[in-house]
């Protein structure tokens, strides 16, 4: 009796879990920022491209200069996006958001201006 009352609910408890319908996580369901981190993402990739290019022309002084102004506006561009971000949003997922936006306004201005250097 015992063993037909287990076997039972073993199964009763296997239904339960089939049952259970499976959620798919899609775009409405990813982390907020997600989208934003990735189009920002996207645009340090393309910037990474672009210096490279103008690196591979450059001479090595040249190459000394644009490394070092490069570094400070990475620096710059963290504080920068870290500031619009704040002005936006207080914190959490707005925060993460707001940050990835004006992240990538910065590095697409920034690509615009080493393309210019690219073409002199």
């Amino acid at each position: 009796m015992k063993n037909c009352l287990k076997v039972a609910a073993v199964i009763a408890l296997f239904i339960t879990l089939i049952s259970i319908p499976v959620r798919h996580v899609g775009a409405e369901d990813q982390r907020p920022g997600t989208r934003e981190q990735a189009e920002a993402d996207r645009a340090n990739k393309n910037l990474d491209n672009v210096y490279r290019d103008l690196m591979a022309k450059a001479d090595t002084k040249m190459k000394i200069r644009l490394r070092a102004a490069q570094l400070a506006w990475v620096k710059w561009k963290n504080a920068e996006a870290n500031y619009i971000a704040r002005r936006v949003a207080v914190g959490g997922s707005a925060l993460r958001v707001a940050y990835a936006e004006a992240e990538e306004k910065l590095v697409n201005e920034r690509i615009v201006v080493l393309k210019a250097y690219a073409s002199e």
